[in-house]
């Protein structure tokens, strides 16, 4: 049975890693992702520009031979519904999530390496960090969303079970019935019934698993970036710009919304990245 020691083991092996070095399409792990879990048909994990935090924790926890609730995973707002350890509580090898903005939606995940109590820091073992790379970071406890404890030695990990293309299918499918019958049987083997219908939902929009819907919110936000921050049509790259804002430029958020492990704000003009594969563009103002 592999134990958090082989889990770090196998995560510090990858320290050095960066996706803008590897010679093929977006990152080793969202490739090992789109082939091993998501399979054929769905979201284009292996794809460039693709935040891979989660695929890489999944696929750590995969090469040890470990169980985790809510793994694998790909958004960490899906993994979310899985935590139950608070920051003082983490031990090498757990998961620990983050959230930068303080907004209630988790931003990133890393493996914990170490837990400092007196300082109130922890050492993380992370994928996407460090200008997209495979990194050790020190954080603070004031980051912390909360953690899961993956299945060591035989003992079983915190939280429910992982959400996944197959189980979405099936409910979609109905092979669990429906409401309340549904949310019974799903409850009944391990499942959160929030993280699923979240799924579920996502599904049923064409997006991927667990993504989030616009959050509405009236919040000031200062642009950070040097070269300041493109203003599109949508929230994505994809959309065409329409203008820019400049670094020091103060605006006013009316929603923002999760897209692939980044983070939108919406404004009178448009759809700017607030953080976007790892860096910040913008802040609390």
């Amino acid at each position: 049975m592999a134990t958090a020691s082989d889990v770090l083991r196998i995560a510090r092996a990858e320290v050095g890693y960066c996706r803008y070095d590897d010679p093929e399409r977006g990152t080793k792990y969202g490739r090992w992702y789109e082939a091993e879990v998501d399979g054929p048909g769905g979201y284009d994990y292996g794809a460039n520009g693709v935040a891979y935090c989660a695929m890489f924790a999944s696929w750590v926890l995969a090469q040890a031979g470990v169980e985790c609730a809510g793994m694998p995973g790909a958004y960490c707002p899906s993994i979310h519904h899985s935590q139950t350890l608070a920051a003082s509580q983490l031990r090498p090898g757990d998961l620990v999530l983050f959230d930068w903005e303080d907004d209630n939606v988790d931003d990133h995940i890393g493996i914990v390496a170490s837990n400092d109590a007196a300082a109130k820091t922890i050492r993380t073992i992370e994928g996407n960090t460090s200008g997209g790379r495979v990194a050790e970071r020190t954080r603070a406890y004031s980051t912390i969303c909360g953690g899961i404890r993956p299945a060591y030695d035989g003992q079983g990990s915190t939280g429910a079970l992982a959400v996944d293309r197959a189980l979405v299918l099936k409910v979609v499918n109905g092979d669990y019935g429906n409401d309340p019958e549904r949310r019974r049987n799903l409850e009944a083997r391990g499942y959160d019934y929030g993280a699923v219908r979240a799924a579920v939902n996502a599904y049923l929009r064409g997006e991927s698993f667990g993504a989030a819907k616009p959050v509405e919110t009236k919040a000031r936000y200062k642009i950070t970036t040097p070269s300041g921050v493109n203003v599109r049509e949508g929230a994505g790259k994809r959309y065409s710009v329409r203008k820019a804002y400049p670094r020091g430029a103060t605006v006013t958020v009316m929603q923002t919304q999760a897209e692939n492990g980044n983070l939108w704000g919406k404004t009178s003009d448009g759809w700017f990245a607030i953080r976007y594969q790892g860096a910040t563009y913008a802040t609390r103002a």
